[in-house]
C-alpha cells in the first residue's frame, strides 16, 4: 500500500509505501497525519531501533532548491531546543532530492482530536489550563533563544500517554513563509489562529505566539475559535472585530481565566502580555484560589514514582488514566478521562472497546570505535563505559547526584549546554561514528546516559568531528 508520492526535478519520485527505507534508515511503517505543508510518517530508526516521526514537505516546497537549503538550516536549528514540553527533533535527512525531519514519535492524541471528538463541547478548565501552562513554558523556552513558532494551533499541540504537552513543528511556518516572500495573496500557517500583524505582513514577535495561545485557550475553553469564514472574513474579524467574551458562551468558565484569554487576544501587540513568563504567572496566580477551595489533587505519597517538574502534582484524572493504560488502555480512554467531561459508563465501556496495546522498544547506546580520535589527533580516548554503574570523577562523598541526560544527536555545544544546566563539568572527545553526521553531533558519553552520577563531576561527550557545515544555533 501506498501511501503517496511526491516528484521531485528530473521526475524522480520518493515512494512512501509501508516498509520502505528512507534515507538508508529508516523504515516506514504508517502515516500519522497530513496538512497544508506535509506529510508526517511513522517509522522505524534502523539504527538506533527506536520509533520516529518523519516529516516531509509537500512537492510545491521540495522542489525548489534555495527551499531545501533553508529547510535544512532551520531544521537544525529546531533540533537545538531542548525542553520536555517540545517534540524532539532528532536530525534533518533526505532521500534522494526531498528532505525530511526526523523527531520524536509522540503516543497519544492532538488537542485537535480532543476538540473534534467533543463535538464543539468546550473541554475541561483544569486541563486547558494545564496544557496552556505547558505550551507557554515550551513557548518561553524557544523565545529566549529567538525562535518564534509562527503556526500555535490545536493540531500542534500533543499530549501523550502521561498527560504531557508537547508543542511541534517549530519553525516550520518560518521556513515556507520566507519561501513564500514576495507573492501577493500568500498566507502561511493557520488564519483561525493568526495574529493580526502576520495577517497585515509584519514583523512577527514573541507576542504573535501569545495571541495564537489566547485563540487556543478561547477554542478549549468555548468549544469553537473565536471567529469564523473564509479566509477573508478571518482576516478582517482578527483585525477589526472583538472577540465574544468567553463567558457569555460557558459561564464554567472563570473570570480570571477570561481576563486572561481576552488579554492575549488584543489587537495591539503592546496591549498583550508581553511574554510567555508573564502570562504564564497570571495563569498560575489564577489557578491558586481554585486549589484552595479543593481541586482534584492527587496527595503527594499517592504520586509516589511518578516524579514531574513544577510546583503541582498529578490530578487524579491522569492517575486514573495512567491505570487504564497499565491494564491496555491508550490515549483514546486517557482523552475521555482527563482532557474533556467524564462519559457515562456505556460510553466508557465503549471507547475502552477501541483500546489498542502500545509497546516500547528499548534504545541501545551504540558502541564506540576502538580507537576514536580526539580532535582528529592520534591520541585515542579511554572506551565509553556503557554500564549503569557510576565511573565519573567523584567531587566528594556528599555530591548530589544526577541522571546523565541522554545527549545523542545533538550538537557539540548543545551537548555541553544541556550538561551544563544539569550541573556536570564537560569534556569532548571527537571520534568518527556510523550513522551520525560529521558536523559535531554527540553520539555517546562516558558514564552512559541514564547511570547516576555527582554534579561537578565530568562527563565525557563523545562526538563526530566536523567536517561538514555545522550551524550555530545558541541562546
Amino acid at each position: 500500500m501506498t501511501f503517496s508520492q511526491y516528484k521531485v526535478e528530473g521526475g524522480e519520485g520518493l515512494d512512501t509505501s509501508v516498509g520502505t527505507v528512507l534515507g538508508g534508515r529508516y523504515r516506514v511503517q504508517s502515516t500519522l497525519g497530513t496538512g497544508g505543508m506535509a506529510v508526517v510518517y511513522k517509522a522505524e530508526d534502523a539504527i538506533l531501533g527506536r520509533t520516529v516521526a518523519l516529516k516531509t514537505l509537500h512537492r510545491q516546497y521540495a522542489e525548489e532548491p534555495s527551499f531545501r537549503a533553508r529547510f535544512k538550516q532551520e531544521a537544525r536549528a529546531m533540533a537545538s531546543l531542548d525542553h520536555h514540553n517540545i517534540v524532539k527533533v532528532y536530525d534533518i535527512s533526505q532521500d534522494g532530492e526531498i528532505p525530511f525531519i526526523v523527531a520524536e514519535c509522540v503516543g497519544g492524541n492532538d488537542i485537535g482530536d480532543l476538540l473534534s471528538r467533543n463535538r464543539g463541547a468546550p473541554l475541561n478548565e483544569e486541563f486547558t489550563r494545564r496544557v496552556a501552562e505547558q505550551v507557554l513554558r515550551a513557548l518561553s523556552y524557544a523565545h529566549r533563544r529567538g525562535i518564534i513558532h509562527r503556526d500555535i494551533k490545536p493540531s500542534n499541540i500533543l499530549i501523550n500517554h502521561e498527560g504531557t504537552a508537547k508543542v511541534a513543528d517549530f519553525g516550520i511556518a518560518r521556513i515556507v513563509e520566507d519561501d513564500e516572500a514576495g507573492k501577493a495573496g500568500e498566507i502561511v500557517g493557520s488564519v483561525r489562529y493568526m495574529s493580526p500583524e502576520q495577517l497585515r505582513g509584519e514583523e512577527v514577535t514573541p507576542r504573535s505566539d501569545i495571541y495564537s495561545v489566547g485563540i487556543l485557550l478561547y477554542h478549549c475553553l468555548t468549544g469553537n475559535p473565536p471567529f469564523s469564514g473564509n479566509v477573508k472574513s478571518l482576516a478582517r474579524q482578527h483585525l477589526q472585530k472583538s472577540p465574544t467574551p468567553p463567558r457569555r458562551l460557558n459561564k464554567k468558565v472563570s473570570r480570571p481565566l477570561e481576563a486572561i484569554v481576552l488579554k492575549a487576544l488584543a489587537k495591539d501587540p503592546n496591549d498583550r502580555y508581553q511574554s510567555a513568563d508573564t502570562m504564564l504567572d497570571d495563569l498560575e496566580a489564577a489557578a491558586a484560589p481554585r486549589k484552595a477551595v479543593g481541586t482534584r489533587e492527587v496527595p503527594k505519597n499517592a504520586a509516589a514514582g511518578a516524579p514531574r517538574k513544577g510546583r503541582k502534582g498529578l490530578t487524579l484524572v491522569s492517575m486514573l488514566a495512567a491505570l487504564l493504560l497499565l491494564a491496555g488502555g491508550t490515549a483514546f480512554a486517557a482523552e475521555r478521562l482527563g482532557y474533556v467531561d467524564l462519559p457515562s459508563k456505556q460510553n466508557l465501556q465503549e471507547a475502552l472497546g477501541q483500546v489498542k496495546d502500545v509497546s516500547t522498544q528499548p534504545i541501545e547506546a551504540p558502541k564506540p570505535p576502538e580507537e576514536p580520535v580526539k580532535n582528529k589527533a592520534s591520541s585515542p580516548p579511554e572506551k565509553p563505559d556503557t554500564a549503569n554503574v557510576n565511573t565519573a570523577n567523584v567531587i566528594n562523598k556528599d555530591a548530589v547526584l544526577a541522571p546523565v541526560p541522554d545527549v545523542r544527536t545533538y550538537y557539540d555545544y548543545s551537548a555541553e549546554e544541556i550538561l551544563h544546566n544539569r550541573g556536570f563539568e564537560v569534556n569532548i572527545v571527537y571520534a568518527y561514528q556510523d550513522g551520525y553526521a560529521n558536523r559535531g553531533v554527540a553520539w555517546g558519553t562516558k558514564p552512559a546516559f541514564g547511570t547516576m552520577a555527582p554534579t561537578g563531576s565530568t562527563i565525557t561527550v563523545y562526538a563526530t568531528p566536523k567536517d561538514l557545515y555545522q550551524p550555530q544555533i545558541r541562546s
